[in-house]
């Protein structure tokens, strides 16, 4: 039987959710946005007919949504990140079947490094998300840190999250700089350094997103709908669940206290 999606936000990255669901030929049986008043998710959770609630709202939101539509007995598929504090993650891994979205783990290079990483090897890493955002990025939600988490949790937590997947666990950071609009520090691992940048004021003709190890170059910007794998995990239940998610979350705090 196809699986049945009930959606909470409709902002830009809705079409990329549509699509895949149309691709692993699912159902979208509710949508709602904040358009219909800011609590009547609650009772599409409680009434609708969908097997999974999928959260696309301000990042603030996640946590409370996540946990009410688990509650409710329902799969969740939340974007990142799950939750903008690390104890409001823990939360989460009392709940069964809630999965978020990482989906640069599943771009072709991201699998090779996977394959060819290894421990007894060093690595440099250097990590420059630089982009430009117009005023209208600083007057939505997203220019907010209390809705938003701020611009390291905006713009670099699928950086963050792949530092960890590949090599490991930290064991040293410092953050040299750290405002509303960019930031910069240094991430020590066992066999690895990264030093990693993140701006929101980059001209538009310099903007770039770059990830070097060891001096190459890995581009992933992605070539297709990656978001199609994470519903195809969903199916199997085998996406990345909240305990996998806290990993980068508690990353991005540690990063912001140490700054």
């Amino acid at each position: 039987m196809n699986k049945k999606f009930a959606i909470i936000g409709k902002g830009f990255i809705y079409n990329l959710h549509e699509e895949a669901i149309a691709k692993i030929a699912g159902e979208i049986v509710d949508i709602i946005d904040q358009s219909n008043g800011p609590n009547a998710w609650k009772e599409m959770v409680k009434k609708t007919k969908a097997d999974c609630i999928v959260i696309l709202s301000p990042n603030n939101l996640h946590f409370e949504m996540a946990k009410f539509s688990a509650e409710n007995g329902k799969i969740v598929l939340c974007e990142k990140p799950l939750a903008l504090k690390s104890e409001e993650t823990r939360i989460l891994t009392e709940y069964p079947d809630i999965f978020t979205v990482y989906q640069l783990r599943h771009h072709p290079s991201v699998k090779e490094l996977k394959s060819k990483i290894k421990e007894n090897e060093n690595y440099q890493i250097g990590m420059d998300v630089s982009v430009h955002r117009d005023e209208d990025y600083w007057k939505s939600w997203k220019g907010k840190m209390e809705n938003s988490g701020g611009i390291i949790f905006n713009l670099g937590i699928h950086y963050f999250d792949l530092i960890l997947y590949l090599f490991g666990e930290p064991t040293e950071i410092s953050t040299q700089v750290l405002t509303e609009k960019k930031g910069e520090g240094v991430i020590k691992g066992k066999n690895y350094l990264c030093n990693w940048k993140i701006s929101a004021e980059a001209p538009k003709e310099d903007q770039c997103r770059v990830f070097k190890i060891n001096g190459i170059n890995y581009d992933f910007s992605p070539k297709e709908n990656l978001h199609f794998y994470v519903y195809k995990d969903l199916l199997e239940k085998k996406g990345i669940v909240p305990g996998e998610a806290l990993k980068s979350i508690e990353l991005i705090e540690q990063l912001y206290k140490s700054s």
